[in-house]
């Protein structure tokens, strides 16, 4: 029994003397952090650029990492959460990790050291110009690493020329605010020009915007009234929507609208339901047009393809049931007016054959079951010239279907190209 008391005695010093060991080890790793902070930090001004000579710049590496970004169409105001990661060497916060027990890195406030002033110059919301969250920098034998997160908003002009199948592309145009080139020379961290996108921690995946590319460039500005370089950093976006929903909303009634449309111009010129399908592809163009004015954003300097379309079928379609409506007015009434000579004589020339209006032109001069134009009936009923105006409306059809399927194919040419 006092063999086991003299091994438990024991085990609990060694116990005991490791914890002290232990608690010594942990109060020296603080003290030597403490020791390294107030040495580095002492007398240390944050607002002197951190230059070894008058003529050494500081070199700051720059790079981005998007994390989400979703375009406000109304506003044409581009939102992008993205990481500027910056590092750059300040001697003054060099140390030897001999000295402080092997310490090698230290956590300081953004706002206990000197860091760039950089500040995107394009921002949209300008009662904001602090983009940079509180985040602390990494300092690690004078080399310093700082990753803040940033919310940026910058105005990116729209091209809705393709809409809703378009590609935009928006820049953001950054740098420092004070300090030219011979201070602060701006450059690409890693020697990259290519924008990393993050597959995690995106909080607008749902957005209907898809980044295709991206890239950064440094632009060097050299002004008249000064020798040094002013550096500004470009970053440019590549972006595709995608929404399935468009498909069903725009595309959909852009085919039903032809379809009636196409029904319409294949009815015989006499049938009583020509004014009936032209009426409902008019009321159906119609609607889609009050739905693209109040999905689209107003914009001056592009029209989107499919508006073309639907503002272009509208003209068709009220053109064809003008001519319905004309020719039911002259084919179920006596016109004792005949067409003008000048048209007749086009009419019935090579166009003819080229409309496929032979048919109605074999029937000139029969209006009033006479032998000649304009000739006066046995019974004395003033002459009629229905045939000879069935002729000009069947000419008008003719061409309101030219000029449909024409529009109708270019647009598809010209809309599918990018899809």
């Amino acid at each position: 029994m006092a063999g086991v008391g003299l091994i438990v005695m024991a085990v609990i010093g060694i116990m005991t003397l490791a914890s002290v060991s232990a608690d010594e080890s942990g109060s020296d790793w603080w003290r030597l952090n403490k020791q390294l902070r107030e040495t580095l930090l002492n007398n240390y001004d944050k607002n002197v650029i951190p230059q070894r000579t008058h003529n050494g710049s500081v070199r700051v590496r720059v790079n981005t990492a998007i994390r989400g970004v979703w375009l406000d169409e109304m506003s044409q105001v581009l939102h992008i959460n993205m990481w500027f990661i910056m590092r750059w060497r300040d001697e003054r916060l060099h140390w030897d990790p001999k000295d402080y027990g092997g310490l090698n890195s230290l956590h300081v406030g953004e706002d206990e050291i000197w860091k760039p002033d950089l500040t995107v110059y394009n921002n949209a919301d300008i009662t904001d110009i602090d983009h940079y969250g509180n985040t602390h920098a990494i300092v690690t034998q004078g080399k310093v690493l700082w990753v803040p997160p940033a919310h940026v908003r910058v105005e990116c002009p729209m091209d809705l020329t393709y809409w809703p199948y378009d590609l935009q592309t928006c820049h953001v145009y950054f740098g420092s605010w004070t300090a030219h080139g011979w201070q602060i020379e701006l450059n690409y961290a890693n020697f990259s020009t290519e924008v990393s996108v993050g597959n995690y921690y995106n909080l607008k995946r749902s957005h209907n915007w898809q980044m295709l590319t991206g890239s950064l460039h440094r632009h060097d500005n050299y002004y008249s009234c000064c020798p040094e370089p002013y550096f500004t950093m470009h970053l440019q976006f590549n972006l595709k929507r995608v929404s399935p929903s468009f498909a069903p909303t725009v595309v959909v009634p852009a085919c039903v609208v032809s379809l009636v449309t196409l029904i319409q111009f294949v009815l015989p010129l006499t049938h009583p339901q020509r004014i009936t399908v032209g009426c409902t592809a008019l009321l159906l163009t119609l609607m889609e047009l009050l739905y693209l004015a109040m999905t689209l954003p107003p914009l001056a300097s592009s029209l989107p393809i499919i508006v073309k379309f639907y503002g272009q079928t509208l003209v068709v379609v009220a053109v064809s049931v003008g001519v319905c409506a004309g020719l039911f007015r002259l084919t179920n009434s006596h016109v004792s007016t005949p067409p003008p000579a000048i048209l007749k004589t086009v009419l019935t020339g090579p166009l003819a054959t080229i409309l496929f209006l032979r048919g109605y032109t074999e029937k000139v001069g029969h209006s009033g079951s006479g032998g000649d134009d304009g000739e006066v009936l046995e019974d004395g009923h003033a002459p009629r010239y229905d045939h000879e105006w069935l002729l000009v409306a069947a000419a008008a059809d003719r061409i309101a279907v030219i000029a449909f399927i024409a529009t109708f194919v270019i647009t598809l040419i010209a809309f599918v190209a990018v899809v």
